[in-house]
């Protein structure tokens, strides 16, 4: 930014009564300088044109008819911590200077100013401060959430090839769209594609579609001017502005209305926005990551999907395959969460019995590793050692593991769905008792006798 345009986004209010002629002397100077300035005698007034401008630096007098400029500072700092004030008095006392800065003045100026060239150099050391400070917050968000982007954990061949796909695409600033069940990992790869890009040390910012309110989404998404509407009282950068230079994930980007999918469209091809409420186009540099659970193209069909806004995010597709269909990756991922979450959770490193994993990668989890990860979560909270059990799994999910392991196979007749009911019923007991067959007895209401004639018969154990 240089250093006219940044003159030139500022609005200062010059707040001084003591003297008109100082008014006129700073306001002159700045505006001949090209900043936007505006003026006020008393504290009334200065309030006024705080509320009904969206001022960025006010000059203001300590001493004001009828008020104390310090009160007015703790006024303005209150309802706008971001607004820089620089107070200006005749008064050198270091009390009043110390309590001036204590209150959220960013510096103190006594007059007379001989040299007005130390109100410019206050005003531009006061932003490159301020914007140096954004800068290193949203820096240190982002390696916050850099630092805890986990890789796609993977031995499967179609989940070596999407993590070859991601690094590939992610040199290229072309728009994805990342297609999957839920849970299946689609914010993960996104944010591994970004990590992977230049952009990688740049904002990631990340907008569920179908969680906002179609009237909210667009001002989150775009921004808004003060007073664009009810409650927009300053202007407010939205999170397309926020992810310039970087990425940004939308995810379910389907839940949209069709307004929305317009607007959407034309960021695509102008890389431009526009604030709601405003006239003004932003110019931005952003990389554009989209996600669905959905048959994109079946939403268009049924016509509630723009076609060319279809095309024009599904320049490069990437398709998750459920967990159900890469059961190899279970182990990897469940080492991998039990790690994170351990540490997370304040545990000592768990392990999982092997009868445990064995159920998990028969198992045909219709929530994908979100679900792994909360039973995973579950567990760890429920176990008193560091050994994830089969008494440790919450009971809706051994619920869901019996009426899985004994659902018959389609087509079988009653005596064929019969035996394998039992040969699951039987293997699932001895399972869960450790191959302990008096317990496993004890369970299903049966002798030992009986038990071990049905294991036998069924050729279960030898």
């Amino acid at each position: 930014m240089t250093q006219e345009t940044l003159q030139e986004k500022i609005k200062t209010l010059v707040v001084d009564d003591d003297d008109e002629n100082i008014i006129s002397i700073i306001s002159d100077h700045l505006f001949d300088l090209g900043y936007g300035v505006l003026t006020a005698q008393n504290a009334d007034d200065a309030r006024s044109k705080f509320e009904s401008e969206s001022v960025d630096v006010i000059l203001l007098d300590i001493n004001l008819p009828n008020a104390s400029g310090l009160d007015l500072l703790e006024e303005f700092k209150s309802e706008r911590a971001d607004v820089v004030v620089i107070m200006i008095s005749a008064i050198s006392d270091i009390n009043t200077v110390v309590k001036s800065i204590h209150e959220g003045a960013y510096d103190y100026l006594v007059k007379p100013i001989i040299d007005l060239n130390q109100v410019n150099l206050r005003i531009e050391k006061a932003f490159s401060e301020q914007e140096l400070k954004s800068e290193n917050e949203a820096l240190r968000k982002e390696l916050s959430r850099q630092a805890d982007i986990p890789e796609l954990q993977s031995r499967s061949p179609a989940m070596e090839k999407i993590k070859e796909m991601i690094k590939t695409v992610a040199n290229y600033d072309s728009t994805v769209l990342i297609t999957g069940e839920s849970g299946t990992g689609k914010e993960v790869a996104a944010r591994n594609i970004h990590k992977y890009s230049d952009r990688g040390d740049k904002p990631f910012m990340a907008v569920n579609c179908g969680g906002i309110p179609s009237s909210l989404l667009e001002s989150t998404l775009f921004g808004y001017e003060k007073g664009a509407f009810t409650g927009a009282a300053k202007q407010t950068r939205g999170l397309f502005e926020e992810s310039n230079h970087g990425s940004i994930f939308l995810d379910e980007v389907p839940e949209t209305n069709p307004d929305f999918q317009v607007k959407l469209l034309r960021v695509l091809e102008d890389s431009k926005i526009k604030r709601v409420g405003g006239t003004d186009e932003i110019k931005l540099d952003l990389r554009v990551i989209a996600a669905t659970n959905k048959d994109l193209k079946k939403v268009v069909d049924d016509g509630k999907f723009r076609q060319e806004l279809y095309y024009r995010l599904n320049v490069v597709n990437i398709d998750l395959p459920p967990l159900r269909n890469r059961t190899e990756d279970i182990p990897l991922i469940v080492e991998f969460q039990l790690n994170r979450l351990s540490e997370r959770l304040g545990r000592e490193p768990f392990t999982i019995e092997t009868t445990v994993m064995k159920k998990f990668q028969d198992y045909h989890w219709p929530g994908n590793i979100r679900e792994l990860i909360n039973v995973l979560e579950s567990a760890i909270i429920m176990s008193e050692s560091n050994t994830i059990t089969y008494e440790n799994l919450p009971g809706h999910f051994k619920t869901e593991l019996q009426t899985q392991s004994i659902a018959p196979s389609d087509g079988n007749d009653y005596q064929s769905a019969k035996t394998e009911f039992e040969i699951a019923y039987f293997t699932s007991l001895l399972d869960q008792t450790e191959n302990n067959v008096t317990q496993a007895a004890e369970i299903a209401g049966i002798t030992r006798q009986h038990l071990y004639h049905k294991l036998k018969e069924l050729n279960i154990r030898d």
